[in-house]
């Protein structure tokens, strides 16, 4: 198996993540009965706006947003608060990030766990509207 090393580019913009997915959310040409955003992450926002405004905005427009938490063992450089804030970084997530009608936190234990809770992730998104509709073109 071969795999690609972990990218990063030294910060976090959690914020810019939303705000970019719900840009494209609106540029599709499909109009889906559900708009979801996937955030995953092993830090907090330290770049770009504040997370909570565009979170607001975002649930505003009708999208939901999941989070799937990874936990490190590690602080990175930025310091202990951004992987590991006070509360853990999962409530940071419910408190900051996560929103919409069945809006959930899932957490990885660590990168190893990342392909399991992805797949679990999934399972509980589709679980969560049993009977599915087709998108409609706009």
């Amino acid at each position: 198996m071969i795999e690609a090393p972990r990218a990063f580019a030294d910060r976090t913009s959690i914020s810019g993540g939303i705000d970019f997915a719900v840009a494209q959310l609106a540029r599709s040409p499909y109009h889906a009965a559900r708009r979801t955003i996937d955030i995953s992450g092993d830090g907090n926002n330290n770049s770009g706006r504040d997370v909570t405004v565009a979170r607001d905005e975002a649930l505003a427009k009708g999208v939901t947003i999941n989070g799937l938490v990874i936990l490190t063992e590690n602080p990175s450089y930025f310091g202990a608060d951004h992987t590991n804030p006070p509360g853990g970084l999962d409530n940071y997530y419910r408190n900051n990030v996560v929103g919409g009608p069945g809006a959930f936190v899932m957490v990885a234990e660590n990168f190893n766990s990342f392909g399991q809770a992805i797949l679990n992730k999934l399972i509980a998104e589709i679980a969560a509207n049993p009977y599915p509709q087709q998108a409609q073109v706009r």
